[in-house]
């Protein structure tokens, strides 16, 4: 196995050892449900690139993108960067296919020489071009952050490759200490904006915030769409992504017809319920259910 296919420096640094957990442990725990976990496992079997975003450290990202992970088709290599160290040379590798690999960062930040940060941003994200799929997390509270900060200095990533980044998922955590409650605050899919000028558009970030939007850098050429959002008074989650015109839009995404799409999505649903019911929630039964579906 080449060294790049096992993880570098993954949990970073921490007080206490990280336990990881499995998608259904994170549904179990009320962070997600298994309407918007069967969404993103739909995205990601089909090559969806994903950021897991939330301002405080400890907030559960990488916890989180570990667990979606098992969420992409079975048969694709993981390729782990190296942080401060990454040379990115497995692109120039008899055997590299972009096609069949997801190129994972564990951070893109400049607290530690593991995460990734500067120039080598811009050449993770240029790999997309390329037909690698990414996966990575970072330290920003909104979809508007994310896609500010990879268009600032130091990173400068063009606004047409941060259009093909697809999800960008930001956690909710009410403390780092204790019982946290953590939840998927929102989820959007990003995609290019074809009114340069228009900012965010009709879609927004969900929140409601217009002093933050005001605040927040705007990157015109990419629109996030808005697909599911966490009712923090309610504590539930609203599945705007099962509307018609949003459907659509997922379809056009997946290359499939909305009925086919619709059905993917409540295919894999139906599936998690039926883990939950079961009671599969450890990682490794996760992992064997999970392949039981995409084998059919």
């Amino acid at each position: 196995m080449d060294e790049q296919e096992e993880p570098f420096g993954w949990w970073g640094w921490h007080w206490q050892p990280t336990v990881p957990l499995s998608i259904m442990q994170i549904v179990e725990a009320g962070s997600a449900d298994t309407d918007i976990m069967a969404l993103v496992w739909a995205m990601m079997a089909r090559r969806a690139s994903v950021i897991v975003a939330a301002e405080p450290p400890m907030a559960g990202k990488t916890t989180t993108l570990t667990a979606l992970l098992d969420l992409m088709p079975p048969d694709n290599k993981r390729v782990y960067l190296r942080g401060h160290y990454e040379t990115f040379d497995f692109v120039k590798q008899p055997d590299a296919d972009p096609s069949n690999t997801y190129v994972l960062a564990n951070e893109m930040s400049d607290h530690l020489a593991i995460y990734l940060w500067g120039s080598r941003i811009y050449k993770m994200f240029e790999l997309i071009e390329k037909g690698y799929a990414i996966g990575s997390t970072m330290h920003a509270e909104t979809v508007e952050d994310v896609m500010a900060m990879l268009n600032s200095d130091p990173l400068n990533v063009p606004p047409k490759w941060i259009a093909r980044l697809t999800l960008v998922i930001n956690l909710y955590v009410s403390s780092i200490y204790g019982s946290a409650v953590r939840r998927f605050n929102t989820v959007h899919m990003l995609e290019p904006d074809g009114d340069q000028g228009s900012g965010i558009g009709d879609q927004g970030s969900g929140i409601g915030d217009q002093d933050k939007k005001l605040k927040t850098q705007v990157v015109p050429g990419v629109r996030p769409v808005l697909l599911s959002r966490w009712d923090r008074k309610g504590d539930t989650f609203e599945h705007l992504f099962e509307q018609p015109a949003l459907q659509a839009k997922l379809a056009s995404w997946a290359c499939c017809t909305p009925e086919e799409w619709v059905a993917d999505v409540a295919r894999r649903k139906a599936h998690l319920d039926t883990m939950q019911a079961n009671g599969v929630t450890s990682i490794n039964a996760t992992r064997s259910a999970l392949a039981d579906l995409e084998a059919l």
